[in-house]
């Protein structure tokens, strides 16, 4: 075989493996339903890869001490588009220090594992609870949420189907 060839059947072998992988992947646009499984609730969600955290509009209720004496737990309140709300009560795991945009200060907000359903995945992820209500989107979807679905995101789209996932 001659150089020639040889190039040729590489880059059409490199090729494969790239069109492969990206065909296994799910598409989701900049904007999506998400379905709070566990909670049984769908808000909508902007896509954000520039974000590391994922984070949730919640209006804290309040913080208590869990049933074993160790950590801590929130109570909040999520609010769907229709202005349903629901009560849910989660362990903290961490608390986050956001800084502030535009601004030098911070703001502490709890850390909780919500069960989302995404582009027809069930995923499991850290969330932080914060007043989003100056915002379009109640939820936003950072890294930390795309990377265990495996996603590719297309900015020019919104509010794809995907079946998979039931309340």
């Amino acid at each position: 075989m001659n150089n020639l060839a040889l190039l040729v059947a590489c880059a059409s072998a490199l090729l494969w493996c790239v069109r492969t992988s990206a065909e296994d992947r799910i598409v989701i646009g900049r904007v999506e339903n998400v379905l709070m499984q566990d909670v049984g609730m769908s808000l909508k969600a902007r896509i954000d890869s520039g974000a590391g955290v994922s984070s949730i509009h919640a209006s804290v209720v309040r913080i208590e001490k869990a049933e074993d004496g160790r950590g801590e737990r929130v109570v909040f309140k999520l609010t769907d588009d229709r202005g349903a709300t629901k009560t849910v009560r989660r362990a903290i795991v961490e608390w986050a220090q956001i800084k502030g945009k535009g601004t030098d200060s911070y703001s502490r907000r709890p850390v909780v594992i919500l069960d989302i359903c995404l582009g027809g995945k069930k995923l499991e992820g850290r969330f932080n609870l914060a007043n989003r209500g100056s915002f379009l989107y109640p939820v936003l979807v950072g890294r930390n949420i795309l990377n265990t679905g495996d996603f590719l995101i297309d900015p020019k789209r919104k509010f794809m189907e995907h079946p998979g996932c039931e309340p």
